[in-house]
């Protein structure tokens, strides 16, 4: 084993707040982009804030100065202040109109309190469609409730009731019960999490919309609780990601290949049993009104429906889709493919750990996302998450020896490299003598 201060000294010193100084300038060019290039008013607020936050993130981690802190730490904490807490509270503060998706969640909890149905019958415009299914409505329950109060619509106790705040606390939930299941929650764990929440991708999702992170979130509780062998409560997330979009049974196959492999048939059907009845509960709302279901939830965003969707980024799916029939064949065979691969390199390679079942959903969702017909580039969001968890938990697997055992056998051959970025106190104890003796020998 290496020695304690030796390993720190290291870890804390070579790099670390220099690459994440140069990501932060890199998220910087992204709010710009974001300034520049987009027509929302909520996402130009957010870039304001959030350029300026990342700007002196980087400033604190490159600066030649002694703060008497970690840098690296404090770098973290400015960005999240500038590229989420400031913009979120500034656009949840009523002052600024909520993008078309809020006022539908926020509209659809009404209904649900109202008559069961989250759903408005026969819609015909845009903004009438409701395209989730019943468990999105839970989040727009709070503002509805509020509402009933009388409350001053100008009051700033509206805030609580915005659906963001309550997709933003369900996601933050789910990934801090994610690393406590996953045996995997301590200050690093901690600092990247956060640091993956002030990313530009994740940080305007969360500003300006939010409508995606409680499906993310729940996908994540999923795949945490399946490897620790939680099947119900597992199958349960699922169910819940399920009965905000199907989408998310697209995890349905992989986490089947997960426990096959892992605790075998049995618990495959026993996931499968506790998925159906609880989906099937979870989506009764919608059986109500089946046609209305059906044309909003299903045919609305898959571009089928008589009202076209508005979810037409500039991605390949969308750019093939705009050719036509052939370019709609086109993007289909595509997408086969990809289905064709993942499944292929799951009967070679099945996932055994939550880092690789993270990762084969990850994948797959980017496929599907990138190669629809129709969507748009927030969706990324989901499989961005679930990357950003299955590094973290990849790193709890693989300690810092294992991490560092390549730089330590560079540096032994080169003692004066050590003696740079080790403490004092390690540096007296040359433990790289009892680890590298051969090394150390041709050094000296």
């Amino acid at each position: 084993m290496l020695d304690d201060a030796l390993l720190h000294g290291l870890y804390r010193r070579v790099g670390t707040r220099h690459i994440e100084a140069t990501a932060y300038l890199l998220f910087g060019c992204g709010a710009y982009l974001v300034y520049v290039l987009s027509g929302f008013d909520t996402h130009v607020t957010w870039a304001h804030s959030a350029a300026i936050g990342y700007c002196i993130a980087a400033f604190v981690g490159l600066a030649p100065i002694n703060l008497g802190i970690s840098r690296t730490a404090l770098a973290r904490v400015v960005a999240t202040i500038g590229s989420v807490i400031v913009p979120f509270i500034t656009l949840t503060s009523g002052q600024y109109p909520m993008q078309s998706e809020i006022n539908v969640v926020a509209r659809s909890g009404d209904l649900l309190l109202r008559n069961g149905i989250p759903y408005l019958p026969d819609a015909t415009n845009v903004t009438d469609i409701n395209p989730y299914l019943p468990m999105m409505a839970v989040f727009g329950v709070p503002r509805a409730l509020l509402a009933r109060t009388g409350i001053d619509p100008g009051s700033a106790w509206n805030a609580v009731g915005d659906p963001r705040l309550w997709c933003a606390l369900i996601a933050g939930i789910a990934i801090w019960g994610s690393l406590r299941i996953l045996g995997s929650l301590n200050w690093w764990s901690a600092g990247a999490a956060l640091l993956l929440v002030a990313s530009p991708t994740v940080a305007l999702e969360l500003c300006a919309s939010g409508v995606d992170l409680p499906l993310a979130g729940f996908l994540i509780l999923t795949l945490a609780l399946v490897s620790r062998q939680r099947l119900v409560a597992g199958a349960i997330c699922l169910a819940a990601a399920f009965a905000i979009k199907w989408v998310a049974l697209l995890a349905l196959p992989i986490v089947a290949a997960f426990l096959l492999t892992r605790f075998g048939r049995g618990a495959v059907l026993k996931f499968v049993a506790v998925l159906s009845v609880a989906s099937v509960t979870f989506v009764i709302p919608a059986m109500l009104a089946l046609p209305d279901t059906i044309a909003q939830v299903f045919e609305f965003p898959t571009g089928h429906g008589p009202v076209s969707t508005p979810a037409r980024s500039p991605m390949p799916g969308v750019l093939l889709a705009e050719f036509g029939p052939a370019g709609r064949n086109a993007d289909m065979v595509l997408l086969a493919v990809c289905g064709a691969l993942i499944a292929l390199s799951l009967l070679r390679n099945p996932p055994r750990s939550f880092s690789a079942l993270a990762g084969y959903v990850a994948v797959g969702l980017t496929c599907f996302f990138l190669l629809a017909p129709v969507g748009r580039f927030g969706y990324l969001l989901i499989p961005m998450l679930l990357i950003g968890m299955a590094v973290i938990d990849h790193r709890r697997t693989h300690s810092h020896q294992t991490m560092l055992a390549r730089h330590l056998r560079v540096m032994a051959s080169t003692p004066i490299l050590l003696e740079r970025f080790a403490p004092a106190t390690a540096i007296a104890a040359r433990p790289w003598r009892r680890l590298l003796p051969t090394a150390h020998a041709r050094a000296a």
